[in-house]
């Protein structure tokens, strides 16, 4: 068994080779080429992605970190207004006193004067009852 080599055999080797390189120029190169842009964009896009996640997670923290700066200010605000509030309580509750205190002195002093006028108004009138009796009795 001898194989003698023909023509046919090298016109389909050619043949093969020929398509080989058509195709590989017409359609693998076109194709790998294809595929190799789509990766690239791909991996640009991830590495896009990336940074825009990386942005958004600081800017998240910033505005956390703004967030618990507004919260400090805001809680020291209502605690300067509540001591504010409670010096102007005691201020408003010792006004008070004061202004009743004034009030109990004002009416001490109108009922010792009444107490007063009634004392003369007493004397007077014993006086009066005293000249009366008197001149009863020696009449």
């Amino acid at each position: 068994m001898n194989i003698v080599p023909d023509a046919t055999v090298l016109i389909t080797f050619a043949l093969v080779w020929i398509l080989v390189l058509v195709l590989s120029r017409v359609f693998f190169k076109p194709v790998g080429r294809i595929l190799g842009e789509r990766a690239s964009r791909i991996e640009k896009a991830k590495a896009e992605a990336e940074m825009a996640l990386a942005a958004t997670e600081e800017d998240l923290r910033l505005v956390e970190e703004e967030l618990r700066k507004a919260r400090a200010a805001s809680a020291e605000m209502w605690d300067q207004a509540e001591r504010e509030a409670l010096k102007e309580k005691g201020r408003l509750v010792q006004e008070v006193q004061a202004e009743c205190r004034a009030q109990v002195e004002k009416a001490k002093r109108e009922l010792e004067q009444h107490v007063e006028l009634l004392k003369k108004e007493l004397d007077t009138g014993t006086e009066r009852m005293a000249d009366d009796i008197e001149r009863r009795i020696l009449n």
